[in-house]
């Protein structure tokens, strides 16, 4: 130690070393705060810090150095490397730069490690400047000093890093560690200036050049400012954002406690204060965790064991390689969300934020999730969910529940009366059930209500829910009579959700099919049923372009003369695995499933056709459905048909039923109209069985009407049937209209209608349905009685 002080007095400029020393210092505490802000920085952020640090202590190194190079006097001419002085500098933050990235890993012993190449790159740099330092006379090393001044350089910078990020005291850790590094760099220095031995000797070369020695005196003077300038930099830079974030705390909405590796408050904001309705002195900086939390649990009621266990979790916490966050509510209602945030160099960051309203929020946007928003009802999605439960629990009935004509009080009142009308049914239903038993908005006008209990129990419930419905809703001054229509289905060990929904919804069906106002119970083979129905309409969809269907026709004579007037043209189907299929079958398929349009698009033009084929004479009778009715196209799409095969509009006859004109009158008297005034005949089908009224004939300006078969069947032994059918005929002639008897199938049957002046028959007794070969022979005259065909 005496032989490093002595070769301090006395081979150097003191003035040179004291302003090296300077500048080591300087530099020293720069690097100390430069790494600290990259230790705590991330990412691209660390990696800028770290190039800043890396090229203020490799200046820091290499300006004391030569400093203190230019102060050593070896009593013989001097100089220097200019390439090797260079490569020295670089060494010098190049291995600063490595090693202080090391060192802001997060590894325990990262520090002392990165510590550790920065005292190494020091070792680089002090013996590369020696190499490159000329001096007249032979040069040789103390083996002992020089392995000194290694072990003093990596073991003091190491004992430095460390003590910056883990000396155990936010402000003993960076005074320490600059002391610790200022003595790494001067201790490698002179320690290894003391291993250098010069013995004289002549030697030629080029020595205290003064023009080298003032640019590398210029070089040290700039880096030192530099490295000075840095350290100030750095500092007014800490101290900025200090005050910023002083501000920034002091006004944020969370609430913020930062505490020392020992558990010591070392910052709370004011919010701390405000949430936890304390007083500005009741949490002090310095004062220890326990103690914080003593505060904060007396306000908030906490016994002592449970200061000590919320004291114990804090521990648990701040030891955490990730942050937690729990959540707790105040008595006023507030919820906190506490998070504990580890910080890596030890220590934590507690952070306090009001999340009541966000929370809140929350159950709102749930709630709304899974309730109805007019109704307050349980959702769609939350009768799934209900439904999984209980079928998994193994039992459950489902009511599926329709207001009956809901769509025409909307209509007719508007949205606002239909609103408060479910609104109204809602409560109604609700009061009935049980705590067993949930209702369900599925959408519009369409109710549930699931019952883990005995089927019994569903089939009172419906009856009661029926009941209810029934008694007249008053809004806004209107009296409602409403009514619905339920479908029970209970369901079975193998059933699922979806197989329970469609048994419902065919109990549905058959309730409302049944007159409406009224409950149905799924009953075995309504399944059955319905997947023989979509299996036809899969088939039906198939038939047009695979040329299944055609048309056949049963001839009309006009009374008593028996003379050929025309054809009703009868669809059939021709299935290729089933054969024959009835019209009364596919046709309300077709109905059902938008078939009808084309395939009544198909029967006009085929019918029309046929036609035309014909003598002029004969007309043809043509099935209109009613969704065929209720449809704008009719009309065009047949007075297309007509110019397309140049056929007089005279010849066609359109046949509807009586329920069609109930449905939608208004429309069907529109289109109606408009087929009259295309020219063509209307006929009303089946008379007397559907929705009879003396104002439809008037309202419609029917041009005939076909007594429906039951009557005539009837008319030969109940006299009631023959008075109905001799009066139909009587008023028809007074109102000119025509008269047609179908089903005529005995003789006795067409002398009645001889009698009572019925104009036109048809039936099996004057002609059979015939395929369009046998109908053409008949309507050309080359057979004379269609009723001696046997063609069906």
């Amino acid at each position: 130690m005496m032989t490093v002080i002595g070769c301090i007095l006395t081979q150097h400029n003191l003035w040179l070393v004291l302003m090296a020393a300077v500048i080591c210092g300087s530099g020293s505490w720069a690097m100390v705060r430069l790494f600290l802000r990259a230790a705590a920085a991330d990412s691209l952020e660390r990696l800028a810090w770290v190039v800043l640090s890396a090229f203020v202590t490799g200046a820091s190194i290499w300006c004391t150095h030569f400093v203190a190079m230019l102060g050593y006097d070896p009593g013989l001419p001097i100089g220097f490397d200019p390439v090797l002085t260079i490569i020295s500098l670089l060494v010098a933050m190049v291995g600063s730069g490595v090693g202080i990235l090391i060192a802001t890993l997060k590894q325990p012993n990262a520090p002392a490690i990165g510590g550790a190449v920065v005292g190494l790159s020091i070792v680089v740099m002090h013996y590369t400047g020696m190499i490159a330092y000329r001096v007249q006379g032979i040069v040789s090393w103390d083996e002992s000093f020089l392995a000194a001044s290694i072990f003093v350089a990596c073991a003091l910078s190491a004992a430095s890093f460390h003590a910056a990020l883990r000396g155990g005291h936010e402000r003993i850790g960076p005074h320490l560690a600059t002391s610790l590094f200022f003595l790494a760099i001067v201790g490698l220095h002179f320690t290894g200036m003391t291993a250098f031995r010069v013995s004289p000797m002549r030697i030629d070369g080029s020595y205290s050049d003064p023009e080298a020695l003032s640019a590398l005196a210029f070089a040290i003077a700039c880096v030192s400012l530099f490295i000075i300038g840095a350290g100030f930099a750095s500092s007014f830079i800490d101290t900025k954002a200090r005050a910023t974030a002083s501000d920034a705390l002091a006004n944020m909405s969370n609430g913020l406690t930062m505490l020392s590796p020992s558990g010591i408050v070392t910052l709370v904001n004011e919010r701390v204060h405000a949430l936890f309705h304390l007083e500005k002195d009741e949490l002090t900086i310095g004062m220890t965790l326990q103690s914080y939390l003593a505060v904060i649990g007396r306000k908030l009621g906490w016994n002592s064991e449970r200061i000590e266990r919320v004291f114990d979790n804090h521990l648990l916490w701040m030891r955490s390689s990730s942050p937690t966050r729990v959540e707790h509510c105040l008595d006023d209602g507030t919820i906190l969300a506490v998070t504990c945030q580890p910080v890596a160099r030890g220590g934590a960051i507690l952070t306090y934020e009001d999340v009541t309203e966000a929370r809140n929020g929350q159950k709102t946007i749930v709630h709304m999730a899974f309730h109805d928003a007019l109704t307050g009802l349980k959702n769609r999605r939350m009768f799934a969910q209900s439904m999984e439960e209980l079928l998994a629990q193994g039992r459950v009935s489902m009511l599926m529940i329709d207001l009956d004509h809901f769509k025409s009080v909307n209509d007719r009142l508007g949205h606002a009366v239909g609103d408060e009308l479910l609104k109204q049914v809602t409560a109604r239903i609700t009061f009935l059930l049980q705590s067993t038993e949930q209702a369900f908005r599925l959408g519009g006008d369409e109710l549930a209500v699931l019952t883990s209990a005995p089927r019994e129990r569903a089939i009172a419930l419906a009856g009661d829910i029926t009941a209810s419905i029934a008694i007249p809703f008053e809004i806004n001054s209107h009296v409602l009579a409403t009514g619905c229509s339920i479908g029970i289905a209970t369901a079975e060990p193998s059933d699922d959700m979806s197989i329970v929904q469609q048994k419902a919804d065919l109990a549905l069906y058959a309730a409302k099919k049944g007159g409406r106002n009224r409950f149905e119970v799924y009953r075995d083979g309504m399944l059955e049923e319905e997947a023989k129905k979509r299996f036809l309409e899969q088939d039906l969809s198939e038939a047009l372009a695979a040329d299944q269907l055609e048309l056949w026709y049963q001839p009309l004579y006009s009374l008593p003369d028996r003379t050929l007037t025309g054809f009703e043209a009868l669809l059939r189907w021709r299935h290729p695995r089933r054969g024959m299929v009835s019209p009364a079958e596919f046709i309300p398929v077709a109905e059902s499933c938008g078939l009808i349009t084309s395939i009544g698009a198909w029967v006009i033009d085929a019918a029309c056709r046929q036609a035309a084929a014909w003598p002029e004479h004969i007309y043809m009778s043509i099935n209109v459905s009613a969704v065929q009715l209720r449809s704008a196209a009719l009309v065009s799409q047949l007075a297309q048909t007509l110019a397309k095969y140049s056929l007089s509009p005279k010849r066609i006859e359109i046949e509807i039923t009586e329920t069609a004109m109930v449905e939608n009158s208004a429309q069907i008297a529109l289109t109606l109209t408009s087929l009259r005034a295309l020219g063509v005949r209307i006929a009303m089908d089946d008379f007397g069985t559907g929705y009879s009224s003396l104002a439809h004939l008037r309202e419609f300006k029917i041009d005939r009407i076909k007594i429906d078969r039951s009557f005539i069947a009837a008319s030969q032994s109940d006299p009631g049937a023959a008075a109905i059918v001799r009066a139909v005929v009587s008023m028809a002639r007074e109102l000119q209209i025509d008269t047609t008897a179908e089903g005529v199938e005995q003789e006795s049957q067409l002398q009645s209608l001889l009698e009572f002046g019925c104009g036109t028959a048809q039936g099996y007794l004057l002609g059979r349905p015939l395929d369009r070969e046998a109908a053409d022979s008949v309507a050309r005259g080359l057979i004379r009685s269609a009723a001696r065909l046997k063609v069906v």
